[in-house]
C-alpha cells in the first residue's frame, strides 16, 4: 500500500476491531503494516497536558529504522485513553502508517530484547532483576520466562499442563496464558527490563491511570512477550500477549497485555499463584480454551486487552475500610445472572475491583442472593 494514494484531510483515530489502538512510536519491522517501508511514530507520544505536539514519522528501510524520513505529523492524547493524528501524505511511495495495539509495551529485536532458547518447553536462563520485585510479601531479585506462558522466581518450569488456581503449591507463578505453547515452530519469546526512559514515563502514567488512589513513580520495568507463538502441535495457530512487571519504592504491579488469542482443546490458566495460595487470582474465562481468544476484549480497568494488578504487601485493608462503602454494577439483562459461568465471571470482575482498594486475595465472594425488582 501507499498512502499517498489517500486524500489526508484532519484528524484521525485509529482502529483494530473496534478498538482504539495507536500508532507505534519504536521501530516497525519493513514489509509491515501491508506496505515496503512502515511509517512509525518518532519522539514517542504526548501526554493529555501537552495539548498538541508535532512528531517526526520515521519509516524502516535497508535495515536503518529511520532511513526515510516522512512528512511530520501532528499528535494528541485525549482524556479518554486514546490518540488522534493529523496524518499528511508521506514523501513517496511505497510508505503506509502502521497502527498496532497500543497496550503491549514495545518488544522485540528493535528494542534490544533477549530471545528466549527456541525450544519446546524451554526457559530463559536466570535473569538478574536491576532492584527488588515485591511478590506478596516475598522478595525477589531474579525471575525466569517460560517459554510456556509463565514467569517463576526460584527456577525454571517446563510445565506445560496448568492447574487450577489455587494449587497451593510450593513456587510463586505468574500465568500470562499458561499452556503448552512451541516457540520452535512459530513466533518467539522475548524480555528486556528498563530501569530509565520513555519506558518507566509510560508505566507510571498506566499505573496512575489504573490505580488512582495512589501516587507512583516507576523505577524498574520488566516486559516479558510470547509474539505469534503457536500451540503445540497446530502449527498455523498465533497467539500473542505480555506480562509487564512494574515496581517502585514499595509498590509492586503486573500488567497483563493480550493481543490475538487463538483458541485451543488444550487446558489452560492466566492469573497468578502464590506460595500455599495465600493470594491468588484467575483471569475470568482463562482457564476455558474455547473463550480465551476473548481476553483482547476483557479487562479489570477498563482497557481493552489489559489486566492490572496489585502485588505488593502494601497497607491495604486500612484503605478499603475507609473508603469502600458500597459497590454498584450494572447489567445489560437480568439473565446475565441466571447463568453460572456469568455470576462466577462477574464475582470474580467484583473481587479484583476491590482488591484494588484493600481487599485481601483469599477472599471468595459468593453470590448469596439474587432478585429482580423494579424501580
Amino acid at each position: 500500500m501507499c498512502d499517498r494514494d489517500v486524500s489526508w484531510n484532519g484528524w484521525y483515530c485509529l482502529f483494530i476491531h473496534g478498538q482504539s489502538v495507536q500508532m507505534p512510536d519504536t521501530c516497525v519491522d519493513k514489509y509491515s503494516c501491508g506496505t515496503n517501508v512502515p511509517l512509525w511514530l518518532n519522539g514517542g507520544h504526548p501526554n493529555v497536558e501537552d495539548g498538541v505536539v508535532t512528531r517526526g514519522v520515521c519509516g524502516h528501510w535497508f535495515n536503518n529504522c529511520c532511513h526515510v524520513q516522512s512528512n511530520p505529523i501532528n499528535v494528541k492524547a485525549c482524556p479518554g485513553g486514546y490518540y488522534v493524528y493529523e496524518f499528511v501524505m508521506p514523501v513517496n511511495c511505497h510508505l503506509s502508517y502502521c497502527a498496532g495495539r497500543g497496550i503491549f509495551y514495545p518488544f522485540g529485536w528493535a528494542v534490544g530484547d533477549t530471545v528466549n532458547p527456541v525450544v519446546d518447553d524451554g526457559s530463559s536462563s536466570v535473569i538478574q532483576l536491576s532492584s527488588p520485585f515485591l511478590f506478596f510479601g516475598r522478595t525477589y531479585q531474579q525471575i525466569y520466562v517460560n517459554n510456556n506462558g509463565h514467569l517463576t522466581f526460584n527456577q525454571a518450569s517446563a510445565e506445560y499442563v496448568p492447574y487450577s488456581f489455587p494449587g497451593y503449591e510450593s513456587q510463586d507463578i505468574i500465568a500470562g496464558l499458561w499452556t503448552d505453547l512451541d516457540n520452535s515452530v512459530r513466533g518467539f519469546v522475548s524480555y528486556n527490563q528498563y530501569t530509565s526512559g520513555n519506558i518507566l514515563t509510560r508505566a507510571t502514567q498506566d499505573i496512575n491511570t489504573h490505580f488512582p488512589n495512589l501516587t507512583f513513580t516507576a523505577s524498574q520495568v520488566f516486559v516479558s512477550t510470547w509474539n505469534k507463538v503457536a500451540y503445540s502441535n497446530l502449527t498455523i495457530t498465533e497467539t500473542s500477549f505480555q506480562v509487564v512487571l512494574i515496581s517502585g519504592s514499595n509498590f509492586s504491579f503486573i500488567l497483563m497485555n493480550y493481543g490475538d488469542i487463538a483458541v485451543t482443546e488444550q487446558p489452560v490458566q492466566a492469573g497468578y499463584d502464590t506460595i500455599n495460595s495465600t493470594h491468588y487470582f484467575v483471569i475470568p474465562g482463562s482457564n476455558r480454551g474455547s473463550f480465551i481468544s476473548n481476553l483482547r476484549n476483557s479487562s479489570n480497568v477498563d482497557v481493552p486487552g489489559r489486566w492490572a494488578f496489585r502485588v505488593d504487601s502494601g497497607p491495604r485493608n486500612s484503605i478499603l475500610k475507609n473508603h469502600v462503602v458500597g459497590f454498584r454494577v450494572r447489567l445489560s439483562s437480568f439473565s446475565d445472572l441466571t447463568q453460572r459461568g456469568n455470576i462466577e465471571m462477574l464475582l470474580q470482575q467484583m473481587k479484583q475491583e476491590l482488591v484494588k482498594y484493600g481487599l485481601p486475595n483469599s477472599v471468595e465472594l459468593k453470590l448469596r442472593k439474587l432478585e429482580k425488582i423494579k424501580t
